[in-house]
């Protein structure tokens, strides 16, 4: 697997005075050797400064630059987020299912790598930063080094073995091909591990990740670092999608601790889910000015008033299932309005040209979702309670709802499809949930979708190839169906 961050023979720094820390990049000659870097505690903080750059830097293209890009694509090829016209052509192919289904396609290579990048990041650390000279003085940072590393790591896999494999079955043996999971520095190409060896890898992690932030470790300094509610709200996903409902309701539950819930839906002054500073924000990439990548960013493909490529007229809608859904009293409708011409444009995510605005990674709204979907799958009445105490800051006029049983699971599930527009989520609930991916009659511009209108449930089309690079140079590597 090719390492773009980190270099196990060599590697360079890049001194960013803007914000008054390391960040690593690669470069074809070393001026700060393996061993070097990892002297010291500090030194091994600069490599997991380097894997939170690699979340939201500009990587060569206007349609990468980190997760937020990865998001846009994963909620491209559902059907409640679509583009409104080709524009400038990017990220069309992926809303046409095209890039992940295309072997040579440089954006399917591009999400391999960056997942795997920070994977071989993580391994670096977790290899190496106890031998630091100083492990044994800064204990708590060592823990929270370790624990950050841990928790990026299972992350990662989590991200792509529900992309490059098919849907964890639950109740099932799931001894379907998942990805490698690579757990030390290596320059050996692995083979596909299964996917239930996957999910036990990251849940071991998690697992290992929670023990050390709970042993004590260092505070984070902002957002953009992994605290132990970052890493609880990560397994509550994994338990969501493996159907650990104790464990993804549990989890949901104290994951969210400490995080309200916006009354004006993570709105700032200015509009749009732009500000860590939010109290129901649990993870982002907190930015300054000089960290912007302007039109290779997530606000220029998404904002209708960023004066980027949305506000060029690629904007980005919402289906009408979803729109009908919501009632007009509901804060969440409101953030879908006409522009050009153009319905339901979201501009939930607007800074009104501002260029200094955070990336979102989680937040506690989405934690009431995976609690109240876990309680209803347990057939608990506690889900009304809590689906209410999320929707009611939404809607004053929401009333707590009486289903029971699938009728109530389905509700919960219409409410986290609105909730979550936009938020790079209704891809993989539609894998994990088994259902059809259908385009049809929900305002889509279907001469654009090409022939992505609709795929049935476990579709091959719903699972991403390797990529080419990754099958030639790895001679253990086995492909998906073609």
């Amino acid at each position: 697997m090719k390492k773009f961050l980190f270099i196990l023979t060599s590697i360079s720094l890049l001194i960013f005075s803007g914000c008054q820390e390391d960040y690593l990049e690669r470069v074809p000659t070393a001026s700060v050797s393996e061993s070097d870097i990892f002297s010291t505690v500090n030194g091994a903080y600069t490599v997991l400064h380097g894997i939170h750059r690699s979340t939201f830097q500009y990587y060569g293209a206007h349609d990468k630059f980190g997760q937020k890009s990865v998001d846009l694509a994963v909620d491209l090829l559902g059907e409640d987020f679509f583009q409104s016209e080709r524009g400038y052509g990017w990220f069309v192919s992926w809303y046409q299912y095209i890039d992940h289904r295309n072997i040579n396609s440089a954006n399917l290579e591009y999400v391999w790598e960056y997942y795997y990048d920070i994977v071989d990041n993580a391994n670096a650390i977790l290899a190496n930063v106890d031998k630091a000279s100083d492990a044994a003085l800064f204990a708590s940072k060592v823990n929270s080094l370790k624990a950050q590393s841990l928790t990026y790591r299972a992350y990662s896999f989590y991200q792509l073995v529900q992309l490059y494999a098919d849907r964890y079955d639950i109740g099932g043996a799931n001894t379907h091909l998942g990805i490698p999971i690579p757990t030390a520095p290596s320059q050996e190409g692995q083979a596909r591990a299964t996917v239930a060896k996957v999910y036990e890898q990251i849940n071991a992690d998690l697992d290992a990740a929670l023990a050390l932030f709970a042993a004590g470790a260092t505070a984070r300094v902002n957002k953009s670092e992994i605290n132990i509610n970052v890493a609880k709200g990560i397994k509550a996903r994994v338990a969501l999608t493996t159907g650990q409902w104790a464990v993804a309701e549990t989890m949901a539950r104290e994951a969210r601790t400490g995080f309200s819930l916006s009354a004006d839906f993570c709105q700032t002054d200015a509009g749009g889910f732009i500000d860590s500073s939010d109290p129901e924000w649990m993870w982002g990439a907190v930015l300054i000015d000089e960290q912007q990548t302007s039109y290779a960013s997530f606000f220029s493909h998404i904002d209708p008033y960023f004066g980027g490529y949305a506000a060029l007229g690629n904007h980005k809608l919402a289906s009408t299932e979803i729109y009908n859904f919501m009632s007009d009293t509901d804060i969440r409708k409101s953030l879908f309005v006409t522009v050009s011409g153009k319905p339901r444009v979201g501009i939930k995510f607007s800074g009104y040209g501002e260029w200094t605005n955070d990336y979102l990674y989680m937040r506690s709204g989405e934690m009431y979702l995976i609690e109240a979907e876990a309680q209803a799958r347990q057939g608990k009445a506690e889900a009304q309670t809590t689906i209410y105490n999320l929707v009611s800051k939404r809607d004053p006029e929401y009333v707590k709802p009486t289903l029971t049983g699938e009728d109530l699971i389905q509700h919960i599930l219409m409410q986290r499809r609105c909730e979550l527009w936009g938020e790079g989520q209704r891809f993989f609930d539609i894998k994990r949930l088994n259902i059809a991916l259908d385009r049809r009659g929900k305002g889509h511009t279907e001469t654009l979708w090409n022939a992505a209108g609709n795929f049935p449930a476990g579709d091959k089309n719903l699972t991403f190839l390797i990529p080419k690079q990754e099958i030639d140079a790895n001679p253990n590597m086995v492909q998906n169906p073609l």
